[in-house]
Order: structure tokens, then C-alpha cells, then sequence
């Protein structure tokens, strides 16, 4: 198998159970076809029982369930917490009752990478605004423009300094979801801030970054951002 998560910088890890690496229920998950066609699916963990199988979402295109066949043979790529992971999983079941999903095979075996850094893609064109956290403190908006981003936060780029070390704020922007914009407000932690201009190929624009931190996003949030920056890291 062939790993395409490439990112930062990582390290080899033993192989993995998938108690040991705990994925998250609503991980986005990547399906890739082990035959000749190599497409590529992004389906959603609904679940798994130890050593049993797996059970994930049906991949879908444009709102239209996909034909996935009892048997299938599928290379499954996904990332929890520091941790990137790829094992094989065949579909043991691919039914619509009681709902749509997919049961898969149970791994023999996890190829898993551990990254010394979160997962991180640098975005094109993903502009938005930062604002207080509480309603109360005023209508301050300051536009801003993403640099990096990751499960865990996001580092913008702004025309002055927005707040200091520690604050709360929250964080707007908009990402295209299966071909939608998807907006997002989330509440963050100012962790960092330092003068520096943008290269020419982001706007060469001087200002302010601001390396702002998640407070926990959570449920559909959270594996909306995972399943965004799953797809712009595997080029789907």
C-alpha cells in the first residue's frame, strides 16, 4: 500500500490496532478502489467492533448513492489525532436498511504514521473575518485571510492585531463542501502573534498573523473540517 498523506515532517510508527489509534465517530474516512479505476470515495466512520469490522457511511456523488458491491476490495486511508493510517478492508456488506452504509472487513493490519505536527494544508483564496467571542463586546470585524490550516486551528493573516496572547474570539470562513460553501464560526484561543508580510503569491500584503487554536470543535464541525482537509491533502 501506498500512504499519500505526505505532510510536515513524521515518523514511521509500529502498526496499529484501531483501539490503540481511536478514531473518532464521523472521521472522514477515504475509500480508495484497489482495482485499475484507482477512484477515490470519502465516507464517514460510523462505527467498529474490535477484531469484527467496520461500518462507514455509503459514498455518495452529487446527493446519488454510488454501486458498491458485496466483495469490493478498497485501500482505506484516514488520520486520528498525529496519527496517519492506511490498512486494506474489503465490504463484507453494502446495504440501505435500516440506513446506507457500508461493512467492512475488520484490518489484519494498520500501516500508521505518527506526525510530528498536526495535519496542515495551506488553502488558496480562503478569506473571512475574526471577531470577540462574547456578542457584548462591541460590533469589532476584521477581515482576515487563512494561511494554514488544520483539525485543530488556523493561522490568518490580518491588517493589524486583533487582540492579544489568550484571548477568545471566533473565526468565520466559509469551505467547499461536496460542492457547496459550508460556513464556519468557531471559537479560538490567540496563541501567537507577529508582524509579517505575505508572499506575492498570497497578496504580498503587510499586517499581522495570528495563529488562533480551536476551542474542541466538535460533531458535524469537526469532520467537516477532517473531510475538507482530508480531500485537499489526498488531491480529491
Amino acid at each position: 500500500m501506498n500512504d499519500e498523506l505526505q505532510s510536515g515532517t513524521s515518523t514511521n510508527a509500529p502498526a496499529e490496532n484501531l483501539l490503540a489509534l481511536n478514531p473518532g465517530i464521523g472521521d472522514a474516512l477515504q475509500l480508495q478502489d484497489s482495482s485499475a479505476s484507482n477512484l477515490r470515495y470519502y465516507v464517514r466512520l460510523i462505527g467498529f467492533l474490535n477484531k469484527a469490522g467496520i461500518i462507514v457511511s455509503y459514498p455518495m456523488q452529487d446527493e446519488t448513492l454510488l454501486s458498491v458491491e458485496d466483495g469490493k476490495n478498497f485501500i482505506v486511508r484516514g488520520f486520528s489525532g498525529r496519527n496517519t493510517y492506511v490498512f486494506d478492508a474489503s465490504v463484507l456488506s453494502s446495504t440501505t436498511i435500516p440506513y446506507p452504509h457500508l461493512h467492512l472487513t475488520y484490518p489484519e493490519k494498520i500501516e500508521c504514521t505518527a506526525m510530528l505536527a498536526a495535519l496542515r494544508i495551506k488553502p488558496k483564496s480562503l478569506a473571512g473575518w475574526i471577531e470577540p467571542a462574547r456578542a457584548d463586546s462591541g460590533d469589532i470585524k476584521m477581515p482576515m485571510a487563512i494561511v494554514d490550516m488544520s483539525t485543530s486551528g488556523v493561522r490568518v493573516h490580518a491588517e493589524k492585531q486583533f487582540g492579544n496572547i489568550g484571548d477568545e474570539i471566533k473565526v468565520t470562513f466559509s469551505l467547499p463542501i461536496d460542492d457547496e460553501e459550508q460556513s464556519f464560526s468557531i471559537p479560538a484561543v490567540i496563541r501567537k502573534s507577529y508582524n509579517e508580510t505575505l508572499p506575492e503569491s498570497l497578496g504580498g500584503a503587510t499586517g499581522m498573523m495570528h495563529g488562533l487554536e480551536f476551542i474542541q470543535p466538535e460533531g458535524n464541525v469537526r469532520m467537516a473540517l477532517q473531510g475538507y482537509i482530508y480531500r485537499t491533502m489526498a488531491g480529491g
